[in-house]
Order: structure tokens, then C-alpha cells, then sequence
């Protein structure tokens, strides 16, 4: 008996059992795939030239002063190179203007223009990390804020400091509501 005894306990041992408990030895769990996938950095790419230029505008203009008028517009500008539509940075001047969507004001109604320097300080990675240029336009450096309620389109062209053609934004709509509240 003490024989089988000394065998059981010789066994428990080498078998990692203390002889307590019964509990199954516990494996490391694998690691789940993620559902999210790992995120990817876009290289911030330049080039003498760009084939298209993408304007998006923030949805509401902002107040940045309180007096009840908004006075700041802002945009990211992307532009986009060869038949990849790849997204660079190029050196070169940017020109927005708003084009009132009234009949009452004479057109061009309000023009920024972003000069070369002024355009590389503004360049980076935007939306998604992808290489852009974010611009905030103020309506109280040519002409003011307290205007009546209108309804604006915003138009963007980039003169590439290379000499490569002039690009201009599509002429789709990118509205902003401007005036008192």
C-alpha cells in the first residue's frame, strides 16, 4: 500500500498534479484577430505639379471674434497628381472666392489669395493623414463680417509656382450661410 502510494504521489508530481485539485492544466489563449485593421501612414508626397484640386469646407462658418457674425471659413484643399489620383503637395498659390448665390452682389463677391510661403506653412497631413493644406478664410480682411444673410459658393484655383497649368476645384457646391443670426 505504501508502495502505490509513493507511486501515485511520484506521478502527481512529474504529471504537474499537486493532487488537490482536479482542474486541467490552463493553455494560453490565442489572440483574436482585430476587427480593426492597423492603421497606415500616407507619406506626405511632393511633387512640381497636380492634376486636380479637391475642396471641402467646414459646415458652418465660425465666430472666432463674438459679435454675432460669423467671420471664418474653413477649408482643406487637396491636390491630386497622375493617374493614380494620388494626393501631393505642391509649391505654388492658392485663390478662393465666394460666388453669392443672390443675384445682389457683383461677382467675384470675396477673394483670398494664399501666396507660396503662406500655402507650405498651411501643408500637412488632413483628412485621413493624407497630404493637404488646411486654410481658415476671414471675411474681416476684405470687406468684413456684418453682412445681411446670404448663401455663398466657395471656389478654389492653384497656380503651381512651377509654371504647370492652373487647376481649378470642380464646380460643384460647397455652400456656406454667412451673416447675423
Amino acid at each position: 500500500m505504501r508502495t502505490a502510494l509513493a507511486i501515485a504521489l511520484v506521478c502527481a508530481g512529474v504529471c504537474g498534479c499537486d493532487g488537490l485539485t482536479s482542474e486541467p492544466a490552463r493553455s494560453t489563449p490565442r489572440p483574436r484577430p482585430s476587427a480593426r485593421p492597423e492603421p497606415r501612414t500616407v507619406p506626405l508626397r511632393h511633387a512640381e505639379r497636380a492634376d486636380g484640386l479637391v475642396v471641402m469646407v467646414g459646415s458652418k462658418p465660425r465666430d472666432t471674434d463674438g459679435n454675432g457674425f460669423p467671420d471664418t471659413i474653413d477649408v482643406t484643399a487637396m491636390l491630386i497628381e497622375g493617374a493614380r489620383s494620388e494626393p501631393v503637395l505642391v509649391p505654388g498659390t492658392f485663390e478662393f472666392e465666394l460666388e453669392p448665390l443672390g443675384e445682389e452682389k457683383s461677382r467675384p463677391w470675396r477673394v483670398w489669395t494664399i501666396g507660396v510661403q503662406a500655402a507650405a506653412a498651411a501643408a500637412g497631413p488632413m483628412i485621413f493623414d493624407l497630404p493637404g493644406y488646411g486654410f481658415s478664410l476671414d471675411l474681416r480682411t476684405n470687406g468684413g463680417d456684418r453682412i445681411q444673410p446670404t448663401a455663398a459658393n466657395v471656389l478654389a484655383r492653384f497656380r503651381p509656382a512651377s509654371g504647370a497649368p492652373v487647376v481649378q476645384c470642380a464646380p460643384e457646391q460647397r455652400i456656406v450661410y454667412l451673416g447675423g443670426s
